[in-house]
């Protein structure tokens, strides 16, 4: 019965992760501009399998840790990698309610990415940069074993949150790129359609 639920935890696990980088490539392919109806609902659809895989990630690692407190009631809640997991899921689920509630309407706007604010397009950058160090950073310890009772519950969260930092880095330079490549192709678009003076 364990190894079905620790199977299940995995493939939830790996589905969510692979919906999501194909996701963020796409939008990355797209260069903040508008998207099409057929990239919109193929967002939605990524949107609603990765919700349903959270929704297994935690029913599954709630009968782990049931399974493994009985199995060892003295030391098993102990382990302070446990306890940095699930808060790292924990965020990651908040992060979800955020991203759908805020950052998906906004990427799915008819202007695009590049139409937004500076504030919005960071919000943005922020919620897409959490969602994927969250789920890399809690599939990593869902295997790093040699941290199990070893690493404390701080250290671990600070690992997470320089990840974070550094990924939301890297975010806000793509929308830096995309904010410059749109000023660019506008600029263009003003000289060809600007009315030529012949001499």
């Amino acid at each position: 019965m364990k190894t079905l639920i620790v199977y299940a935890h995995l493939i939830a696990a790996c589905i969510a992760l692979g919906v999501t980088f194909v996701q963020d490539l796409a939008l990355a392919r797209s260069k903040g501009a508008a998207l099409t109806p057929q990239a919109i609902a193929e967002l939605k659809k990524a949107a609603e399998i990765v919700v349903m895989a959270l929704i297994v990630l935690w029913v599954s690692g709630a009968g782990l840790v049931t399974m493994g407190y009985l199995d060892d009631p003295a030391q098993y809640l102990l382990n302070q990698k446990l306890w940095a997991k699930v808060a790292v899921v924990a965020l990651l689920t908040l992060n979800g309610i955020v991203l759908h509630h805020y950052s998906f309407p906004r990427v799915t706007s008819s202007g695009g990415i590049t139409s937004l604010s500076y504030t919005e397009q960071t919000l943005v950058a922020l919620t897409g940069a959490l969602s994927s160090v969250s789920w890399l950073f809690a599939c990593f310890l869902g295997i790093a074993r040699p941290w199990n009772y070893t690493l404390s519950f701080s250290l671990i969260m600070c690992i997470y949150v320089g990840l974070v930092i550094g990924a939301f880095v890297v975010a806000c330079e793509v929308m830096r790129t995309m904010r410059r490549a749109d000023s660019t192709h506008m600029g263009k678009a003003i000289e060809l359609n600007s009315p030529r003076k012949f001499d």
